[in-house]
């Protein structure tokens, strides 16, 4: 499968995935060989539908990203904020049950690799501004904006 081309700032989107899910989103990525197999989880419909406005749609695609038991809790945090809503990383912590977790939930939120489809970008700083995101602060407040978040403070 070729890379899911996506409007500009966000450009080229390959997607990886195994018979569980979704294992990698990766912006700017390589191409996946031309013989790999469909995509059987649906997920470049998905992103492409969620482009088309159904804001819901990536939250169909099931996500086997392989990570750490903490990184994977995170990881099914950020799938339970809601699309054009934010939420700092302390108040995910808070929500995880571990107020003191802030910086670990920061260091999982910046390893997910199957990004847009687990919504790292709705995670901001807790004084309100957009703080660093793997595909570029550029990509992150695109994102925001497509979804309708508001209320975030551009660095």
């Amino acid at each position: 499968m070729n890379p899911v081309i996506l409007p500009p700032p966000l450009g080229p989107v390959t997607l990886r995935w195994s018979e569980k899910g979704l294992t990698a989103a990766l912006f700017d990525g390589p191409a996946v060989e031309a013989d790999a197999p469909a995509d059987p989880h649906g997920a470049a419909e998905a992103l492409l539908a969620w482009l088309a406005g159904d804001l819901t749609a990536l939250d169909r695609v099931p996500v086997d990203p392989a990570g750490t038991p903490f990184q994977r809790a995170v990881w099914a945090e950020l799938r339970r904020i809601p699309a054009g809503t934010t939420q700092s990383y302390g108040e995910l912590a808070v929500r995880m049950g571990d107020p003191a977790a802030t910086r670990a939930v920061a260091r999982a939120n910046a390893q997910n690799p199957v990004g847009i489809f687990i919504p790292c970008h709705r995670v901001i700083g807790t004084d309100g501004r957009l703080t660093g995101y793997a595909g570029g602060l550029h990509r992150k407040r695109w994102l925001l904006a497509h979804e309708g978040a508001a209320g975030f403070l551009v660095p």
